[in-house]
């Protein structure tokens, strides 16, 4: 007999839904429960992508197949056991669901059985579960011209690299422990919370297949050895090469990741908006059945060189500033847009210049919240004033008219430096009344924004 809670079950059933693929179009794999006095192994397998997670314990030697839907039958969120066990070719699953019993029994199957371990696993940068994330994001399973649905592991220089034939995305700096180029199947597993967080990864290859090992769960990829990769490097131009750059600010950057997934057009073939790097940086959008369109201003951020009016999908723009790429660098206004730090490089192709919309004064202007201005120093200035509780003199005459003028240029500065003190004081209370009207206008853009396209 197995025990596990139903809070075990729910992340292994996420976890191997997400690794191989499963959906309700696709017919769901099976389950095999390998138990060994020093651990549990779960296993399933798709085509050529294998997940594996092991438990430590002393449990009872047994093997146990299930289908897949039995883990969805006896899954949860609470920490009720589950009791899994066979009798000869009967297994029966029993556990509690809001305090009432639950049995259900299923026909065992033939084991499933993983490819075999490398002999040899590398640890290897944790960065490189996040990186994988990304490449996976970035492929494409309808392809069939090139290998648009895996991702390249570059041994030379240990290059991550994917492209779905209109945005590339390359991550470098990892070290991979082989030379030449392997292709692997995309998987989503490198999202799903229990690779997410782990501490520890390692990676080895063996003949037909890469393992990757996060924690206590072990990825297998099949290696695509008669696939072809594009050349994706030799599309992305240099940083000098470019005769315009967006310069993102970090608050403009989180408000378009937010504002421009309720612009007009979403939902239209390729997302369109223009963007334009003109006086300010402008980004608009319009549908099909509307007369007037929405324009965001981007207050915080700026152009650098000529400049330029580009069409491209919204969704390509918001992922490089999700990214946290800040600076978008173009040629011209159908050249692809790219982006590039130290390890990073993502390129994505532009939408023709056509249709492109231009400034009007009709738009729905919506401007981002403008970043706080220094407060201001202000500096105290004391004025002299006379004691009147000490009895005063009349003045000798010995005193010399010179003294006398000194006073009087001296209270003369004191008032002139009041005077200067009182100015500021006064531009910094105008200065803070117009960013509360500021803020006020923001917030009821904001509102006005949440109900477009809605």
């Amino acid at each position: 007999m197995i025990e596990l809670t139903r809070k075990q079950i729910h992340l292994i059933r996420s976890t191997i839904r997400q690794a191989l693929g499963i959906t309700s179009a696709r017919r769901a794999p099976i389950v095999t429960f390998r138990a060994t006095p020093v651990g549990l192994l779960i296993q399933s397998f798709s085509d050529n992508i294998a997940v594996e997670h092991r438990i430590e314990g002393d449990f009872r030697p047994s093997v146990i197949t299930l289908p897949y839907e039995a883990l969805q039958a006896c899954e949860g969120k609470r920490n009720d056991q589950v009791c899994i066990q066979r009798d000869g070719d009967t297994i029966t699953v029993q556990w509690l669901d809001g305090g009432i019993p639950q049995t259900a029994q299923y026909n065992h199957a033939e084991p499933v059985e993983v490819p075999e371990a490398p002999t040899e696993l590398t640890g290897i940068d944790r960065e490189f579960i996040p990186a994988m994330a990304e490449a996976v994001a970035t492929t494409d399973n309808e392809s069939s011209r090139f290998a648009l649905s895996c991702v390249r592991l570059r041994g030379s220089d240990g290059q991550i690299a994917a492209t779905d034939g209109r945005q590339a995305l390359m991550y470098s700096g990892f070290s991979f422990p082989w030379n030449d180029d392997v292709l692997v199947p995309a998987t989503k597993a490198f999202s799903s919370k229990a690779f997410s967080y782990a501490a520890d990864v390692m990676i080895g290859q063996s003949d037909d297949w890469v393992s990757v090992q996060a924690d206590s769960w072990t990825l297998y990829l099949k290696i695509e050895k008669e696939a072809r990769f594009p050349n994706v490097d030799d599309h992305v131009p240099a940083v000098d090469a470019a005769t315009s750059t967006m310069i993102l600010a970090d608050t403009d950057a989180d408000f378009l990741t937010q504002a421009s997934r309720k612009l007009p057009a979403a939902s239209e073939f390729n997302a369109p908006v223009t963007v334009d790097l003109n006086g300010s940086v402008a980004i608009r959008s319009k549908s099909a059945d509307q007369d007037v369109g929405t324009e965001l201003v981007l207050c915080n951020s700026q152009r650098s060189g000529v400049e330029l009016r580009f069409n491209t999908n919204r969704d390509y723009l918001r992922r490089a500033a999700s990214l946290g790429f800040r600076q978008i660098y173009l040629q011209t206004a159908e050249s692809p847009a790219f982006c590039r730090d130290d390890r990073r490089s993502y390129i994505w192709a532009l939408l023709g210049k056509d249709g492109a919309i231009a400034p009007d004064a009709q738009l729905t202007r919506i401007e981002s919240p403008c970043d706080s201005p220094k407060r201001l120093t202000q500096r105290r200035t004391t004025i002299p004033m006379p004691d009147t509780k000490r009895p005063t003199s009349p003045r000798s005459h010995a005193e010399k008219p010179a003294s006398v003028l000194a006073k009087a240029e001296a209270l003369r500065d004191s008032l002139s430096q009041a005077l200067t003190d009182t100015r500021e004081l006064i531009s910094a209370i105008k200065a803070k009344r117009k960013q509360n009207r500021l803020v006020e206008t923001t917030l009821r853009s904001l509102k006005q924004l949440e109900n477009i396209g809605a």
